[in-house]
């Protein structure tokens, strides 16, 4: 048989050509008879595959992501010390000492006293149930809560009835309420940090110390209710709607050193809460720096500075209160009174106010008298307001920054330091003994 002639190049690509254009054809003769066929639905066939494909592909990304889903535990401290269940990363390192060693997913309810629990810097985390609560502490006393991260829950800790505790150096954050202390007493919470959540609530819950704590982008920071005798000392609050609260005869708390930033309410005290100190905090940029209102009286308010907010202090029915030593600056309104009679302000300093330095409205028998009231926009607005402007000679009245504007020819007195021309606030209201100089406080 003769061997077969081997295709030239040429010739290998005419054929190669060839077979190309029968294709063409044939698929075009496909398509013409596709045409004359009922359509199907490609668009919804392509949109129901592509969901599915997504679907399939990001329930495998957190099935290899999550293998499993963490369990959830509830944990318990017992009275005799074992801890339950035991295979936890909980371990006993002596009689009253436990440690985590590992993240846990659960709550923690501690049975025993006279303990310490160190996260150890792991973190406990909640499932965002409503009544969750991370660390649950019920008629207990002297346990320490160190070094533990909380978060995702209902309310990170609760302790009820329980005294002598000590709460430090903690980090709760994204829990709906962070620290709950009821009918609680002489614990210590001290150099914790809380975010995004209402960080410290005290209910009937007195003598406690809530000092050195970070507060951050809270919907609120430290509320009071019926609780007395606190010392809320050295807190920085920031990016918070509300700082510090007392509520329903909150009295006799002391509020010192704290340093508030961005929150829209500062300090504010309601409903008979009395008898309490405000001393040598700073508040910064807000709606209301210090208020109060529904009858709390006999507050003694110290050496605060307050500045940029819309109204820098606001009385509203309470009367008998004890301002001294206070900055108020860059307000709106340096001091806004309404319904509030005797107060005595001395020894303020009301400055640079856009619309108001003091403002009173039905606000009667109120003492103002070595102030300094300095370049505000209007010095005082006074309606039905009766007030005394002035300590008597030789103590002495105010020093307003626009006095020898408005009086050119005034002389001082004697030598005293006083002008001899009273400064009219109204014209039923006068500064008699209106002051030459700033008062050194």
């Amino acid at each position: 048989m003769p061997k077969k002639k081997k295709k030239s190049w040429k010739e290998q690509q005419r054929d190669r050509q060839l077979k190309e254009q029968k294709a063409e054809n044939t698929f075009q003769q496909q398509r013409k008879n596709l045409k004359k066929t009922k359509p199907r639905n490609w668009s919804k066939i392509i949109i129901i595959s592509s969901i599915i494909i997504i679907s399939i592909v990001i329930v495998s990304y957190f099935i290899f992501q999550n293998p499993a889903s963490e369990p959830f535990y509830t944990i318990y401290i017992k009275s005799d010390g074992s801890i339950d269940p035991q295979e936890v990363p909980i371990i006993k390192n002596d009689e009253n000492h436990y440690t985590l060693t590992g993240n846990i997913h659960g709550s923690i309810i501690i049975e025993k006293n006279n303990i310490i629990l160190d996260g150890a810097n792991h973190i406990l985390y909640g499932n965002n149930k409503v009544t969750s609560k991370g660390l649950e502490v019920s008629e207990k006393n002297q346990i320490t809560i160190k070094n533990l991260e909380i978060k995702d829950f209902e309310t990170g800790m609760h302790f009820f009835i329980s005294s002598n505790n000590i709460i430090t150096d903690n980090k709760l954050s994204d829990n709906k309420n962070s620290i709950w202390l009821e009918f609680s007493s002489n614990n210590q919470i001290i150099n914790n940090r809380f975010s995004k959540q209402f960080a410290l609530t005290l209910a009937s819950s007195s003598d406690n110390q809530i000092s050195q704590n970070t507060i951050q982008d809270c919907e609120g920071a430290i509320g009071l209710s019926y609780s007395s005798n606190n010392k809320i000392t050295e807190n920085n609050i920031t990016n918070s709607t509300s700082a510090i609260g007392l509520v329903s005869y909150s009295s006799n708390n002391t509020i010192s050193e704290n340093f508030l930033l961005n929150c829209d309410g500062g300090i504010a005290l309601d409903s008979y809460s009395s008898d309490n100190e405000i001393l040598d905090n700073t508040l910064k940029t807000g709606l209301g720096g210090l208020g109060f209102s529904s009858f709390s009286m006999n507050n003694h308010i110290s050496r605060n500075q307050i500045e940029y907010f819309d109204q820098g202090i606001i009385l509203t029915e309470s009367p008998a209160n004890l301002f001294e030593q206070n900055s108020i600056s860059n307000c709106a309104a340096g001091i806004t009174l309404s319904y509030s009679l005797n107060n005595t302000f001395t020894e303020n300093n009301i400055m640079n106010s856009q619309q108001l330095g003091i403002s009173l409205t039905y606000s009667e028998d109120n003492y103002f008298y070595h102030n300094i009231f300095s370049e505000n926009s209007e010095q005082v607005f006074s309606s039905d307001s009766l007030s005394y402007w002035d300590n008597g000679y030789p103590s002495g009245g105010n020093y307003w920054s626009d006095y020898e504007e408005k009086y050119p020819n005034a002389e001082e007195i004697e030598s005293s330091g006083i002008w001899n021309e009273p400064y009219e606030i109204n014209e039923s209201e006068y500064d008699n003994f209106p002051l030459m100089n700033q008062p050194v406080s």
